[in-house]
This record gives C-alpha cells, sequence and structure tokens, in this order.
C-alpha cells in the first residue's frame, strides 16, 4: 500500500514541476515501502540520499522557475525549503549515527510537509505563474 496516492488536485498545471512532485511521491512511497518490510538497512540509507538529493534538485529547479517569473514571494518559499532540506538532512545524520530509528512518524511528517507545501505554497505561485 502507498503512503500518498497521487491524484489531481496535486497538479499545479506546470508539468515539469507536476512530474517532479510526483517523482518525489513516488521516492516517499518507495521509502515507506522499505521501512515496512524494514529489509536493509544499507537500502534505507540510500533511499534517504535518492530523497535528499531529489528534492535539492527539485527545489533548486523551482526556484530558478520562480526567479525568472519575478515570484514577489521567493524569498518565503526559499526558506520553506532550505528547513526542509535542513530537517531531511538531519533525520540522515541522526540515522547513520544510530540515533534515531526511522519510523512511520518520519514518513508521515514528510507526507504531511511534501502535501501541505504543493497544497499551499506551491499553489500560492501557481496563481502567479499563470497570471
Amino acid at each position: 500500500m502507498e503512503l500518498i496516492k497521487w491524484n489531481n488536485k496535486y497538479n499545479l498545471g506546470i508539468e515539469i514541476i507536476d512530474q517532479q512532485h510526483q517523482n518525489l511521491v513516488k521516492i516517499i512511497n518507495d521509502f515507506y515501502a522499505e521501512l515496512k518490510t524494514k529489509t536493509n538497512d544499507a537500502l534505507i540509507a540510500e533511499l534517504i540520499d535518492k530523497m535528499k538529493d531529489y528534492i535539492e534538485y527539485h527545489f533548486k529547479s523551482e526556484e530558478e522557475m520562480l526567479e525568472k517569473n519575478s515570484y514577489p514571494n521567493i524569498e518565503a518559499h526559499k526558506t520553506q525549503h532550505k528547513e526542509f532540506v535542513k530537517k531531511v538532512k538531519s533525520l540522515k545524520s541522526r540515522y547513520r549515527k544510530g540515533e534515531i530509528i526511522l519510523s512511520f512518524e518520519v514518513t508521515s511528517f514528510l507526507k504531511e510537509w511534501l502535501m501541505q507545501h504543493i497544497l499551499v505554497s506551491d499553489k500560492e505561485y501557481t496563481k502567479y505563474i499563470k497570471a
């Protein structure tokens, strides 16, 4: 079972961003599936790296688009991105040091943050970009 079921309410109507969001959902779902089976710590660490790298790639792409379109709230949006990347890096570091055991609470945080970010912050800039 998937943690996040993609549906059209998450689409922004900006093809490249929608594709990237769907990729993020897939990565989070893969991470969740691996946690459920807990088959391999190395694979979980690899999935954390993949998630962190893809999030950074996506945020960079999104921010470049916002800069190109002179989005007035870009700094606040970038701050949200930086805080999320910081949190994911912290989870990764703490997991590798054995300080935390990744759990469904962590995947819930990832899900809630991403869905909230898409449905609120990203929908906000979509209105501006499309106007």
